[in-house]
């Protein structure tokens, strides 16, 4: 099979696309690399590297039939959206629009779309099931929410299949904590490293779901190539089903860094940031056979 992964360079992109590559298939990134990296790119005679934006792409740069979009180019951050908006909606809400446009040009069956949690704004309950509200508090996740619409809106039209993997809280290997988009566990991780100061918007009770990257290639995976119902559309969640504070992952980022005599630097909450979050992931279960594998613990571990 081939599939095609924009923003395959990327953090989460290119983990999707090794996973792809070791179960035989033939991939091809499209990639601008105003994030991604040459080095995240694996050595493998069935990879194709299209260098360019999902804005400017046409059909004529592909020569081969398409299975399968994975979509995942995308500027991944609240605090950036906020920051310059209009830059987010492109790079966003209009890349999803272009990679839409891109899947019915090119006859291909099945889009996947990276979507996150960030769609459901401030939760009214816990655990968040995908028919909990909608009501996004950053441009982020208006952002990612209305590109699921678009995906329903033209699946439904132009007869392929639209999945939303609406990710939860990534870390892993390849997650550049001197990137403003990255997470915190590799933020944290660097801190210790260097034995500096941490330091944490919020007092530290604020609990996330963090989930490995390495599930989550497999979560795309399962989605570009399981059969699903007849229906043209799928939102999933994607996390892990167990949440964690900050400062309780602190504590155990600690156990593997005990000479970290440094103190953490409280700040302000950031604008956009929600208090908890922890998704209910049967659905991806039921339709998806997705299961989380590895645990917190041990992604820390292979990150050290």
């Amino acid at each position: 099979m081939h599939f095609i992964v924009t923003g395959g360079a990327g953090f989460i992109g290119s983990h999707v696309t090794e996973q792809l590559l070791a179960n035989g298939d033939r991939v091809t990134i499209l990639d601008n690399f105003s994030t991604g990296k040459f080095k995240n790119l694996p050595d493998y005679p069935q990879l194709t590297l299209v260098q360019k934006s999902i804005l400017d792409c046409t059909v004529e740069d592909f020569n081969q039939p398409v299975d399968g979009i994975a979509h995942l180019a995308a500027t991944p951050s609240v605090e950036s959206s906020w920051l310059d908006p209009l830059a987010a909606h492109n790079n966003n809400l209009s890349a999803t629009l272009a990679t839409i446009q891109l899947c019915d040009r090119l006859q291909c069956p099945r889009l996947v779309f990276a979507s996150s949690a960030a769609v459901y704004g401030m939760p009214e309950t816990l655990p968040i099931a995908e028919d909990h509200p909608t009501k996004p508090i950053s441009p982020y996740g208006l952002q990612k929410l209305v590109s699921e619409q678009y995906g329903q809106l033209f699946a439904n039209k132009y007869g392929f299949t639209f999945v939303a993997l609406r990710l939860f809280n990534v870390f892993g290997d390849r997650q550049d904590p001197q990137s403003p988009y990255s997470g915190v566990i590799s933020k944290f991780l660097e801190a210790m490293k260097n034995n500096t100061p941490i330091t944490m918007y919020g007092d530290g009770s604020q609990t996330r779901d963090f989930i490995s990257v390495n599930d989550i290639a497999i979560a795309f995976t399962q989605a570009l190539k399981r059969p699903l119902p007849a229906t043209q559309e799928l939102i999933v969640n994607i996390g892990t089903g167990r949440s964690l504070s900050l400062l309780e992952l602190i504590e155990k980022l600690k156990q593997c860094f005990p000479h970290w005599q440094e103190n953490i630097q409280f700040a302000p909450a950031r604008t956009g940031d929600i208090q908890h979050s922890l998704a209910d992931i049967g659905k991806g279960d039921r339709y998806l056979e997705f299961e989380p594998k590895q645990s917190i613990e041990e992604t820390i571990h292979s990150l050290i």
